[in-house]
């Protein structure tokens, strides 16, 4: 067996999972409708000890909403200068938060935090708010490297 860790996009279901799949109760999520998604959302909310969840199909969609939960328009995003947010996310953080980027320097991707400090902007008006340190862990594309 081969197992590619590349991306949860070149993941395929096994048959026992495409039987399962196939044999699912389905319906309509927008109303409520879709028991199995419905499930997962309060289980998870039950393990994380949180009010509720939302299911997020893909890791873009999950770091576009985290994003712009945690920035208003024109603040700005520190992360290093390969993350995955900046380079294979189609502009979305400008394009969905309205926010800038700073691309810092790393060692293998991770952030030194004295120039993580360095480069966080003052309170001058002029310059847009930095709101959010993004850490990637671990980061793929420098050889799993972790923090």
């Amino acid at each position: 067996m081969v197992i590619d860790l590349r991306s949860d996009t070149v993941t395929h279901p096994t048959p026992a999972m495409r039987e399962a799949m196939w044999k699912a109760e389905v319906g309509d999520d927008v109303f409520g409708e879709d028991t199995s998604v419905t499930k997962l959302e309060e289980k998870c909310a039950v393990l994380l000890g949180m009010e509720a969840a939302v299911f997020c199909p893909s890791g873009t969609m999950t770091n576009q909403i985290g994003i712009n939960i945690l920035t208003q328009p024109y603040d700005e995003v520190i992360c290093y200068k390969g993350a995955h947010i900046y380079k294979y996310e189609g502009g979305g953080l400008a394009g969905n938060s309205l926010v800038s980027v700073r691309l810092i320097e790393g060692d293998r991707g991770r952030l030194n935090p004295a120039d993580v400090t360095a480069n966080l902007n003052s309170n001058d008006q002029h310059y847009p708010r930095t709101s959010v340190v993004a850490l990637e862990n671990t980061v793929v594309r420098e050889a799993g490297s972790y923090y």
